[in-house]
């Protein structure tokens, strides 16, 4: 056996994601089309309906004005459409019967849109659910060295605040359609009424969306600085927090919290922003719209002498369509602001997939002989770790790994795992290169002990059996009495039900390797690795657990790789391995 290493390349995070480039209809309309043909469909028919039945209802009310004012606008193309249907329908031309029609489009209109807004409520809490989810099989999918050099900020952000966002988003769209298709239903029957006024009010209309757009176009800015910002945000704390214990016991968190500062104050005025814009876009419609109404009212009477019933029933129309504008722009600007999010979660997901861990192997996996190493190397950029390695180890030995920091021990292990793949060389199992087997199925026949134990906060079964359904209470006790933990849960308040606390902190640092052990341990592997997994704790604690491995080992045949600083485990090693100049065999004593 040889190996020779000059250490190991430490993770760099990639920057927070783009927020995108500048954002245009087609990229908004998108979030909408996202969702499946079906619901859109739906949505599409029920607003179109429902835009038709209030369409109705109010060119009802010029015959209806007519008959109750004893004056007739036979001549108007609305109302020759409105006798048209209810000739069809064989209705009488009454007042009873037109205020009727009238009330029964309102409340069928009111059906009809609660109906699509149901879809939109349904999909839009889709939108956020399948792109967490999408998210999530990304990530767990993708390989090591994607997650080392990825903030878990990051993709907490994504999870907690990026998805909510695109729900929303899709909700604003669906609004801005709503409000669009409501719009052109109420401009054919303006034209219906009266073509001229039709012009102008489109002319009007124009004006007082050049007028606002200039908001919309700020809110997007904004939008897109708030998705940056708190990406920023939740990635520093979350790493924080992760390791806050050494920062307070040097009376170092205050500098991050000056960090912190920073991000708060830029993501406060990037919402100020938002705020001012939606606010000023929403108050701002009010005096133009009346503007606009009061200028076409006065053309209307003043210069193009329209009968006063088209003029009240043609002022009606026009002040439901420029109000149905004002909600389509103002549902256009939310969109924009919160459509970032959708694209950047897109993009987070995306990079997540193309960095799928590929696995061509299909053979089934089997230790019963031993594991080896031919002849590899290992390089991390310019930093050569392995070179010419080769190592045997046979099947239910124990196999310790010495050496100081950055000789590459991690690294053989990192290669066992398949978590890298070497530059050139080959590892086999029972005579199988690696490559060729099922890369899953092999790594199931594992169980792995980091240094840094990660528990849930949540009970001691759970964190052992992590909720497997093929896992029971029988399962986690064997394990924990294979791991030497059984005597001390035993006296745990609520036993296997205890909850751990926050990352094990209710549980001193032994008690917490040993729940690690067991969990690596109740799945019955063929293979234990241990990196580091007993370097924090006292002699004792940590010389009885080798007892407990190293009996383990000589009654089930699991093969273990143990690597450590600690002389403990050199004495239950059946070989020892020492980077980066020799390899050392020595006999443990017999078992």
């Amino acid at each position: 056996m040889s190996g020779k290493a000059t250490g190991r390349r430490n993770p760099r995070a990639h920057p927070p994601p783009r927020a995108g480039e500048r954002v245009r209809t087609g990229r908004i309309l998108a979030i909408f089309l996202s969702t499946s043909r079906r619901q859109q469909a739906a949505v599409l028919s029920c607003l179109v309906l429902a835009s038709l039945a209030d369409g109705l209802g109010l060119a009802s009310l010029l015959p209806a004005l007519g008959a109750a004012s004893g004056q007739s606008s036979a001549d108007n193309p609305a109302q020759k459409v409105v006798v048209e249907i209810f000739a069809f329908l064989g209705l009488p031309l009454n007042l009873e019967v037109l205020l009727g029609v009238v009330v029964l489009a309102l409340v069928l209109k009111a059906v009809l849109l609660l109906a699509a807004m149901a879809y939109v409520g349904y999909a839009s809490a889709q939108v956020g659910t399948d792109l967490r989810l999408r998210l999530l099989d990304a990530l767990l999918a993708a390989r090591w060295g994607y997650f080392t050099r990825q903030p878990v900020g990051r993709f907490t952000n994504a999870i907690s605040s990026e998805a909510p966002r695109a729900s929303q988003a899709y909700l604003d769209v669906a609004n801005f359609i709503t409000g669009g298709v409501q719009s052109i239903v109420l401009l054919a029957l303006c034209l219906l009424v009266s073509w001229r006024l039709s012009l102008l009010s489109a002319a009007l209309g124009g004006i007082v969306v050049l007028v606002l757009g200039r908001l919309v176009r700020s809110a997007k800015r904004a939008g897109r600085q708030q998705t940056r910002r708190t990406t920023q945000l939740i990635t520093r704390l979350t790493d924080a927090l992760v390791g806050i214990k050494p920062l307070k016991a040097m009376a170092r968190h205050a500098h991050l919290g000056h960090l912190f500062a920073t991000d708060a104050r830029a993501l406060n005025r990037a919402q100020r922003r938002q705020i001012l814009a939606r606010q000023a876009n929403r108050l701002l419609q009010e005096p133009l719209i009346g503007i606009f109404l009061v200028a076409t009212f006065y053309v209307a009477t003043k210069m193009l002498e329209t009968p006063i019933q088209e003029t009240i029933v043609m002022g009606i129309v026009l002040a439901r369509t420029v109000a149905s504008l004002g909600k389509a722009q103002q549902a256009y600007q939310a969109a924009a602001i919160s459509e970032s999010a959708y694209w950047a979660m897109r993009e987070t997901i995306g990079e997540a997939e193309r960095q799928q861990e590929v696995s061509t192997g299909t053979r089934p996996p089997a230790l019963e002989r031993e594991i080896s190493f031919r002849d590899v190397s290992m390089s991390y950029g310019k930093r050569q770790v392995l070179e010419g390695f080769s190592l045997t180890v046979p099947a239910g030995r124990i196999l310790t790994i010495i050496g100081p920091s950055g000789a590459g021990k991690t690294t053989i292990v990192d290669l066992l795992l398949g978590f890298h793949k070497p530059q050139s060389g080959e590892i086999r199992i029972d005579g199988v290169p690696l490559e060729e087997l099922d890369l899953s199925a092999w790594r199931r026949r594992v169980g792995y002990v980091p240094q840094e134990v990660l528990l849930f906060h949540e009970s001691v079964l759970t964190n052992i059996t992590l909720g497997s359904p093929e896992l029971d209470a029988e399962d986690a006790r064997a394990a924990l009495e294979a791991a030497g933990a059984w005597a001390f849960i035993e006296q745990l308040p609520e036993g296997l039900d205890t909850v751990v606390g926050e990352r094990g902190a209710l549980l001193s640092g032994g008690q917490r390797q040993r729940i690690a052990i067991a969990r690596a341990l109740v799945h019955r592997p063929s293979l234990l690795v241990l990196d580091e997994a007993t370097s924090a704790l006292d002699p004792a604690t940590e010389a009885a657990i080798c007892r407990n491995i190293q009996e383990l080992s000589r009654r089930t045949g699991l093969t273990v790789i143990a690597i450590s600083h600690q002389p403990t485990w050199t004495m239950v090693a059946d070989e020892v391995l020492e980077l980066p100049l020799r390899a050392v065999p020595e006999k443990a004593e017999a078992g």
